[in-house]
């Protein structure tokens, strides 16, 4: 039987459409896993020698469905770009035409089942922020190809993990306002919203290409919308009198953590929404439906500090007699992150370390000098140093 623990899902970015590229593979931490194949059939019809019923026929297959994720920075990049049909230029991403498309796996390494989506793109992704707990990103992928074995071997090789592994709250959005306008207690505060990008994709059928899989996943209109509930007050009835006229609203929010944080920027959307009403002891609040229009909204990626991936000390053995000294060097990488280190000695009676890194000899022995990351105490190298007499 299958623990639910013990199925891993990664993700790598495919250069052909349905075509998996060699190397390595991404994680994908995830809530909930829908994507999987749909087999169709249709009733066959013919009359045979009695009235017993000749079953169905095979038609298509299609391949889609939803991966929920808690959001964390850098770790939906990639699928946000194939929502939007663009790369990211630089750290701004826009509306654009491309065809961005994934291969997904997934193992159930206790059972030994495995299974791949190929040629995946990104239909729509649902961002729900709400008032007392964490973002959770919905993104439902449409895919022209799927694979299944259970041979007790994986699609997923040399999975790499998320660099980030902080989780966007609610306690991280900041900057949320309509038409230029903070938002908050002094005006009409948000009870919570979500935010959606759909691409009202529609699947290609191609006679000729020998399976029954789509031949293509076809972007039409890209529309976002979403809800925002908020306190009524006066500020929230201008919005939502907005209606009545159709003048264009804008509508903008950041989310930022320690790991960078991202804005999300729609220049252009028409609102609809009930007359809010309620009972004597509630909070009367109105909930505003609201769709993007004319204009492309923009997402706009803030950097955070440089993620630590080693540290490496010089030289690794160092070699010394009582009372000498030595100086050794940590380079930290990537070029850009922070060089600062922490220096200890496992033996400071034999060998002591100083802040700069200069070993001192004090008695015969051995001992072993650490640099650890200030910024990642996860990532530490070693010299080994030998004293003598």
């Amino acid at each position: 039987m299958s623990s639910g623990a013990k199925v891993s899902t990664a993700w790598k970015r495919e250069v052909t459409p349905g075509i998996t590229p060699p190397g390595d593979w991404n994680v994908l931490t995830r809530v909930s896993f829908g994507l999987v194949p749909t087999y169709n059939t249709e009733e066959n019809n013919e009359i045979g020698a009695d009235r017993m019923a000749q079953g169905t026929a095979q038609t298509t297959v299609d391949v889609g469905g939803d991966i929920e994720t808690k959001l964390r920075y850098g770790a939906l990049d990639e699928f946000m770009a194939s929502c939007f049909g663009k790369d990211w230029a630089g750290n701004v991403l826009t509306m654009g035409n491309d065809r961005i498309s994934f291969s997904i796996g997934s193992y159930a390494s206790d059972v030994g089942i495995a299974a791949i989506a190929r040629g995946a793109q990104v239909a729509t992704m649902n961002f729900e922020v709400p008032n007392d707990n964490e973002i959770t990103v919905t993104t439902t992928f449409s895919a022209i190809d799927w694979s299944d074995k259970a041979d007790n071997t994986s699609f997923i090789l040399n999975p790499i993990a998320e660099a980030h592994q902080r989780r966007y709250g609610f306690k991280d959005v900041t900057g949320l306002k309509i038409n230029g306008v903070q938002l908050g207690e002094d005006n009409a505060c948000v009870d919570s919203f979500n935010l959606q990008f759909d691409n009202a994709v529609q699947t290609q059928r191609c006679i000729g290409n020998g399976n029954p899989f789509p031949g293509n996943i076809i972007p039409t209109t890209f529309t976002p919308s979403g809800s925002i509930t908020m306190s009524w007050s006066k500020t929230a009835y201008e919005y939502w009198k907005a209606q009545q006229t159709g003048d264009a609203l804008s509508f903008e929010f950041t989310l930022n953590n320690a790991d960078g944080g991202y804005t999300f920027f729609l220049p252009e959307m028409e609102v609809s929404g009930d007359w809010p009403d309620g009972g004597a002891t509630d909070i009367i609040q109105v909930e505003l439906s609201y769709t993007g229009r004319r204009i492309p909204p923009t997402i706009t990626r803030i950097p955070g500090p440089v993620a630590i991936t080693a540290v490496a000390v010089t030289p690794d053995t160092l070699s010394l007699e009582v009372d000498e000294t030595a100086d050794l060097e940590a380079a930290v990488t990537p070029v850009g992150a922070s060089q600062l280190v922490i220096w200890a000695s496992s033996a400071p009676a034999i060998a002591s370390v100083s802040a700069t890194g200069l070993v001192t000899a004090l008695a015969v022995g051995t001992a072993s000098i650490t640099a650890t990351s200030a910024a990642d105490g996860t990532k530490t190298d070693t010299c080994a140093v030998t004293v003598s007499a």
